[in-house]
């Protein structure tokens, strides 16, 4: 019974977080890929690799610098250059608003899984308080950063993932000591419970996370024209490198 009910726990726990469904800043019918980083400035889009050639590239206001050098573009380029640094300054925000909402969603549902095993009131108010927290922290980083590794949100995946890995042994915990309580008292009844109550709170779990992440999905899906927009205008430039390619910053799939 206990591995039966600390399986059920876990289940919940695991089900309760939803899938990185912006990795790659990936959606159903689109993602976004790049080889380089990216740095949002004040007054310029700086885009790097440590592999390949160029290393560096900067756009700001329709000029275009590589590896340093300013590069001649024609006033057509210029526009578009221009044209694309609006935009990704305009949906980086709303990127982020939907990693943001994501991470509570997660946290929001780790918290229900801690309040329903929690052995006493005090504990769940501490338990609440202690995943707040971590969430409010994680919230943080992702609203002041500035930059985009590899435009992925992988490092966001590793934050999550280290911060409920630590507080799921406390859950665990919580529910191995009811289920030894049970176990040695060997009272069905209550083991019945709580087997009951462990696969009502991960449905419960589940369909709230269902249908919030349906919403963060539609908000996603309509990034999608936005993002093949701003690939045509990269494929537009007329401009060329050194060795006579074209721009290749960003690849949307």
């Amino acid at each position: 019974m206990k591995a039966t009910l600390l399986a059920l726990a876990l289940g919940a726990a695991v089900s309760a977080i939803p899938a990185p469904a912006f990795a790659h800043m990936h959606v159903r019918d689109c993602g976004v890929h790049s080889d380089y980083s990216l740095s949002i400035k004040p007054d310029r889009l700086v885009f790097k690799r440590s592999h390949g050639a160029p290393t560096e590239v900067e756009i700001a206001d329709g000029t275009l610098r590589v590896d340093g050098k300013l590069v001649a573009t024609s006033a057509e380029d210029a526009t578009r250059l221009r044209d694309a640094e609006r935009e990704v300054r305009s949906l980086v925000p709303e990127v982020k608003g939907i990693a943001r909402d994501a991470i509570a969603i997660a946290f929001d549902a780790v918290a229900q899984v801690a309040a329903a095993f929690a052995h006493d009131g005090d504990a769940a108010r501490a338990s609440a308080e202690r995943i707040a927290r971590a969430g409010r922290e994680i919230d943080r980083k992702i609203a002041e950063t500035d930059s985009f590794d590899h435009w992925q949100d992988a490092d966001i995946d590793r934050l999550v993932e280290s911060t409920v890995d630590a507080l799921v042994p406390e859950i665990v915990g919580n529910v191995a000591a009811q289920a030894l309580r049970v176990a040695f008292t060997g009272d069905t009844a209550a083991a019945a419970e709580l087997e009951a109550r462990a696969d009502g709170i991960s449905k419960s779990v589940d369909r709230a996370v269902a249908k919030q992440a349906a919403a963060l999905e539609s908000r996603a899906m309509s990034l999608c024209p936005r993002l093949h927009a701003l690939e045509r205008a990269e494929s537009e430039l007329q401009v060329r490198l050194s060795d006579g390619s074209r721009l290749d910053l960003v690849r949307v799939y």
